[in-house]
C-alpha cells in the first residue's frame, strides 16, 4: 500500500517540486529523502525539504 505525496525541495536559490510514491507508514523525512534522490540532488547541495499538502 502506498501514497503519492508532493515534496518541495530547496537548493541554494532554487525550489524543486517532486511527486513520489511512498509507503503509507513512511515518514515525511523519508519522502523528502526519496524526492531528493529522484531529483538527482546531492546530499551536500541539499538545504531543506517538506511534504506539501
Amino acid at each position: 500500500m502506498s501514497r503519492r505525496v508532493e515534496v518541495e525541495l530547496r537548493v541554494e536559490s532554487h525550489v524543486f517540486r517532486e511527486e513520489v510514491d511512498v509507503s503509507v507508514v513512511a515518514t515525511d523525512d523519508a519522502a523528502v529523502d526519496i524526492a531528493r534522490r529522484q531529483a538527482g540532488i546531492a546530499p551536500e547541495a541539499f538545504e531543506t525539504g517538506e511534504v506539501v499538502p
